[in-house]
Formats: C-alpha cells, sequence, structure tokens
C-alpha cells in the first residue's frame, strides 16, 4: 500500500516565476552538500542511462513494497529494510513467515550488495536521478515516513536549477500532479518539488527521461525565458 498524504496540501504546478532560480556556487556546497541539510551528499553528473537504470530499479523495488504491505506501517517497514538492507526492519514475523518471498531475498541480498538506490529513498530516488541528469542540483529529499520523526509530511525534493530548466520541466510536473515551492529559507536560490504520494515523483521521473529521449538530447534545451 503505498501512501498518500491525508491532509489538505496546496501542490502548485504553475512555474514559480517569482522565486531565484540559478545553480549555486562551487565554494557554496560542502561535503555535505548546500542548505544546511543532515546526512546528505552531492550526487555528482548522472547520465540518462544511470537515471533510466535507477528509475527502473525503484519502479520494481516500490512494487515489492506495494504488493506485500496492506498498511502505511508495513509499507514504511518494508521499504526501510529494503533501502537499509535489514531484514530486522520488516515486520515482526514476515521474514519468518514468508522466507521464499521475493522481497524477503531483495533484502538479503542488500545486505551483502549495499544499498540499491545509492542510499537514497524509495520513492524519492528515481526522481533526484533524473532531475540530476538534466542540470539540476539536487539538496535533499524524503519520501515522508510513517512515524513522529519525518522532516517532511509530504514527499519533497530540494533542488536548484537554471530557470530555463525549470520552464521545461513546469509542464511535466503539471503532468505527473507533482508542484514546486520555494526552498530559499534553506539556502538562496533552493526550490522544491512536492507531491502527495511517491507515485507522483516516480511518474515525474519517468517523463523527464522519455521527454529527454523524444528530443534526442542529453539535456533540456537552454531556450531563452519569454515571460520573466
Amino acid at each position: 500500500m503505498i501512501p498518500t498524504v491525508d491532509i489538505d496540501i496546496d501542490i502548485d504546478p504553475r512555474f514559480p516565476a517569482n522565486l531565484a532560480m540559478g545553480l549555486p556556487e562551487e565554494e557554496d556546497v560542502g561535503e555535505e552538500g548546500y542548505g544546511y541539510f543532515r546526512d546528505v551528499w552531492a550526487i555528482g553528473e548522472v547520465s540518462r542511462e544511470e537515471a533510466v537504470g535507477m528509475i527502473e530499479e525503484e519502479w520494481r523495488l516500490v512494487a515489492l513494497v506495494d504488493q506485500a504491505s496492506r498498511t502505511h506501517a508495513e509499507f514504511e517497514a518494508m521499504a526501510k529494510a529494503v533501502e537499509a538492507g535489514e531484514l530486522d526492519y520488516l515486520p515482526a514475523g514476515y521474514a519468518a513467515q514468508h522466507p521464499d518471498s521475493e522481497l524477503v531475498q531483495v533484502v538479503g541480498e542488500n545486505a551483502e550488495d549495499g544499498s540499491p538506490l545509492d542510499a537514497l529513498e524509495i520513492g524519492v530516488a528515481g526522481l533526484s536521478y533524473a532531475l540530476t541528469s538534466v542540470g539540476c542540483f539536487t539538496a535533499a529529499s524524503c519520501r515522508s515516513h510513517y512515524s513522529d520523526h519525518s522532516w517532511a509530511d509530504w514527499p519533497v525534493i530540494f533542488f536548484a536549477a537554471e530557470r530555463p530548466t525549470v520552464h521545461w520541466l513546469t509542464p511535466l510536473v503539471h503532468q505527473s500532479g507533482c508542484g514546486f515551492a520555494d526552498g530559499s529559507e534553506r539556502a538562496d536560490r533552493l526550490l522544491i518539488v512536492e507531491a502527495p504520494s511517491i507515485t507522483n515523483f516516480m511518474d515525474l521521473a519517468s517523463r523527464i527521461v522519455q521527454q529527454v529521449e523524444r528530443q534526442g538530447s542529453a539535456k533540456p534545451p537552454l531556450m531563452p525565458d519569454i515571460n520573466n
């Protein structure tokens, strides 16, 4: 059961015309990234092929967790188990009751092979890679957690991008049910892409790489900003 937030949120898919945009200066990005977040890192350059691979792996893992979970609490536990490669995170007794399930096998493989999503969370990994592949700088992300300790109440990714890139992203954001918000309280020029569910993020990630493939270019075209 993939969670969807059960509170009213104002998802605004319009181009955030009044917000500052641009990539951070190199000297402003430290060992833990940009924006005073904890336990984050700069992803670095990502090719379209790497983004596609991450998106496909994320869809596979989310499908496993979705099929196995019956409640939001179970989804949280199973997602965390997959991300960490720790069987102990699974719901009590699940591994013993379903030792041959694909989910249990995947968690066991991750314990040996490491994080399946480059240490990113299920539901935000694919979009983080997709955004990075088109020239954005992703600063932090959270899929939102079924707990009192989640630092985001719904899925969010903080990112920076040049204004033409945000223009290019805007129709895709609208089509996927996502929206933009102001992230500049964390750092200058940070935007937020947000959604009521990780399914919206996964849809947006797929739309980004598909649009790049249709254009036959590794990056969005640098079109002039005709509106501002």
